[in-house]
């Protein structure tokens, strides 16, 4: 008989894109259910994964009355379906379900910490968001940083002592390469109709960013550095405005005045922007183990990213890319000319050293398979308990 997994996350976004199709691949090996706040994305993951995808409403940010409702929520639906073991991701769904399970005595409560947001955060926020990590992991009996870099904060700011275990070499997804991959169908096609809609030629130089329009991603900084490019450099923006974190305004005008940035918005399917530019740049000043590094790396992308978490984990200086103090435009600006510097032939090297690495450590079926023999491992201590209590 399969053993029983819940898996949570805050919005279901995050199972219809980071986490897509794994939950699916683990119900080969285990009874899985699923649990995730109503809305937009909802009904994508209960297509994609095929599932009991259980709603509980949870909400982003500090909101008390509304996480307690959510708690009591999830301590009813943890009543009545006996998971043997509750995984979240997502810091809300982490204080909801951890506080739940623990409430409700669940064996095998687990916790991944993604991008941690307390330790470029100020005084008071800082201290709140602190004690509710610290809680998190009170009420956890295991924890999974996403890399080495995300479990030193949490040693460095003492929030547990508990055992830390990253799996692999990190991330809670990994890349699926032939999908990645510059020779997919489709992807050539798409990433020349790109360049050609924004009359861009085939004698410039262009740079890309994926991802939230969000003033921790360091879009100000970059726009900024892009501002000293040469005549010949683009810069592509993939990704929507985000609200909870706004750019400057300032930011926002020259995004929309300045000819050679092309702000594209949402993408379905980022693979033609990857194909179309010749440098990632990812400026963040907080991440946890960005996927979008995985991706361009797959795509061949080099890459030039803030010294943070999880960049410096996957980018290897003048290998596969470079790294720049966080919040220094100057720094940015000065790696991005190199880039655009150096022989065609040697960003290709790069490229080529990028995808070997992802192909190494974070393919995604060999994830999958990672997770599988975690959770197995992990049941079969607690199995092993209860057969001794017996006798």
């Amino acid at each position: 008989m399969k053993q029983q997994l819940m898996l949570a996350t805050t919005v279901p976004e995050t199972f219809a894109t980071i986490l897509k199709f794994q939950p699916r691949r683990l119900a080969c090996n285990f009874n899985v259910s699923l649990v995730t706040s109503p809305g937009e994305g909802f009904q994508a993951v209960l297509a994609n994964e095929a599932l009991i995808t259980h709603s509980v409403a949870m909400v982003r940010g500090i909101n008390v009355l509304r996480d307690i409702v959510s708690v009591m929520r999830m301590v009813a639906l943890l009543l009545r379906t006996r998971p043997a073991l509750l995984h979240s991701y997502t810091p809300k769904a982490g204080l909801v379900c951890m506080l739940s399970g623990w409430i409700c005595r669940v064996p095998i409560r687990i916790h991944t910490f993604t991008g941690l947001v307390f330790p470029t955060s100020q005084r008071t926020r800082q201290k709140l968001l602190i004690w509710i990590d610290r809680l998190i992991c009170a009420c956890a009996t295991h924890i999974v940083p996403e890399g080495e870099g995300v479990a030193n904060d949490l040693r460095h700011y003492h929030i547990t002592s508990k055992p830390l275990q990253v799996i692999g070499h990190g991330n809670i997804a990994g890349v699926d390469t032939e999908f990645f991959s510059r020779a997919a169908p489709g992807v050539a096609v798409a990433g020349h109709q790109l360049l050609a809609d924004h009359s861009i030629p085939s004698s410039g130089f262009v740079f890309c960013f994926v991802g939230r329009l969000n003033k921790d991603k360091g879009l100000d900084e970059l726009v900024a550095a892009f501002a000293t490019m040469p005549p010949h450099a683009h810069l592509l923006l993939g990704g929507a405005l985000d609200q909870t974190a706004p750019v400057s305004k300032a930011t926002l005008e020259l995004i929309a005045s300045h000819p050679r940035i092309h702000a594209l918005g949402f993408l379905e399917d980022v693979r033609s922007i990857l194909f179309a530019a010749n440098i990632l740049i990812l400026p963040s000043y907080r991440e946890g183990f960005p996927n979008v590094l995985l991706q361009a790396g797959a795509m061949q992308l080099p890459a030039i990213a803030s010294d943070i978490n999880g960049c410096n984990e996957l980018l290897e200086p003048e290998h596969n890319g470079w790294l720049v103090p966080v919040r220094d435009f100057r720094a940015l600006a000065g790696a991005m000319q190199t880039a655009l510097n150096t022989h065609a032939r040697n960003l290709r090297t790069m490229g080529e050293n990028a995808r070997i690495r992802v192909q190494e450590r974070f393919e995604q079926r060999q994830h999958w398979d990672r997770m599988v023999i975690f959770y197995k491992n992990l049941l079969d201590v607690k199995n092993a308990k209860l057969s001794d209590l017996r006798y």
